[in-house]
């Protein structure tokens, strides 16, 4: 392994020092029937139509050519005590944001949704150093989407952006990735209703997973593009450094790894099945991942019938230093599977 894999497990080191401060206070374990042994489509019903999209302008946003947008955010709850918390020390939820880039100051024909990765503040590494170069090259115009817990979404109590997203407090972490493709895909029926001809998505580590699940629910994007991530959780709760705190509660818990296994295969994630074609997919992988597992990479693309996949030498922390790269097997694939690219 080499220096990407070495910087991988630095950071799940690290991760320590944050996830060390405090845990979950809730074991919602028992709670969640609601979650068991449905479709993934069932747990995730298609948004309506968004109706109340405010558009927050500025001098500055004219200068950078981009528009904040919120929308009200009201994706069904399944769980009744989950949803007396998101009506009140969660409420802040209720609202969803995104920063929507339109660099030619007019619309181009298509958009990338962007989905951001765990525990990310904002937008603004983005795109002070990802999307500029995506902008150039890519031809598309940009929405990143904000997930609940992160950013403007996280709630005063939480120590820092993404806490309370990705934790032992089960149903909280399996109403907020339900939340996340919500509101994404609130925002991707809103554009195509601005009259985008293509609508893509797009993200990194965590956001690539749910750009992967959002490929198995209709209606899909027009492609995804899904960057070091792959959709197995349960293997990633055992086995990846950046989720100890995770798997260490919930065997506090009583929550030992055949539990937390079946946990996760009777929600489903695991064995998503995608709806949109191989051929409208391409993945970004690192060889020398130390949080995502290659060989289960290979297995989870195999069953997804071997979509487009471009391996880059480095780990997960690594890949901006292969941006370039990226950038360039995104404009082929989209020149070569996006009919208008």
């Amino acid at each position: 392994m080499g220096l990407g894999h070495d910087v991988d497990l630095i950071a799940g080191g690290l991760s320590r020092i944050l996830h060390g401060l405090r845990g979950p206070k809730e074991n919602t374990a028992s709670e969640l029937a609601p979650y068991f042994d449905q479709s993934l489509a069932k747990l995730n019903p298609e948004p309506p139509p968004l109706l109340a999209v405010r558009a927050h302008d500025s001098m500055a946003s004219r200068l950078l050519r981009t528009t904040t947008l919120s929308w009200p955010s009201a994706h069904p709850i399944l769980s009744p005590a989950y949803a007396r918390r998101h009506a009140t020390e969660y409420r802040c939820n209720q609202t969803a944001y995104a920063r929507w880039l339109r660099p030619e100051r007019r619309q181009r024909r298509g958009c990338l949704v962007y989905i951001h990765g765990w525990l990310e503040p904002g937008s603004w590494v983005e795109e002070a150093f990802v999307f500029p170069r995506w902008l150039r090259h890519l031809d598309v115009d940009i929405v990143h989407v904000s997930l609940p817990f992160h950013g403007r979404r996280n709630t005063r109590s939480a120590l820092f952006s993404g806490e309370f997203y990705w934790t032992a407090d089960l149903v909280r972490s399996f109403e907020s990735i339900r939340q996340a493709l919500w509101d994404v895909r609130s925002m991707m029926g809103w554009l195509r209703r601005q009259g985008y001809e293509q609508v893509g998505a797009t993200g990194i580590s965590l956001g690539g997973s749910l750009a992967m699940l959002l490929a198995c629910l209709e209606p899909t994007p027009d492609y995804v593009i899904p960057i070091v991530c792959h959709l197995m959780l349960a293997e990633a709760v055992e086995n990846a450094a950046i989720l100890w705190r995770l798997k260490r509660d919930l065997g506090r818990w009583g929550i030992d790894e055949p539990a937390r296994r079946e946990i996760f295969r009777r929600v489903g994630f695991d064995d998503a099945v995608p709806v949109l074609a191989p051929e409208r997919q391409l993945w970004v992988e690192a060889r020398d991942d130390a949080h995502i597992d290659p060989a289960l990479v290979r297995r989870q693309w195999e069953r997804w019938r071997r979509p487009e996949l471009h391996w880059i030498t480095g780990g997960h922390m690594t890949f901006p230093a292969h941006l370039p790269e990226i950038t360039d097997r995104m404009k082929t694939f989209l020149r070569q599977n996006v009919p208008f690219a």
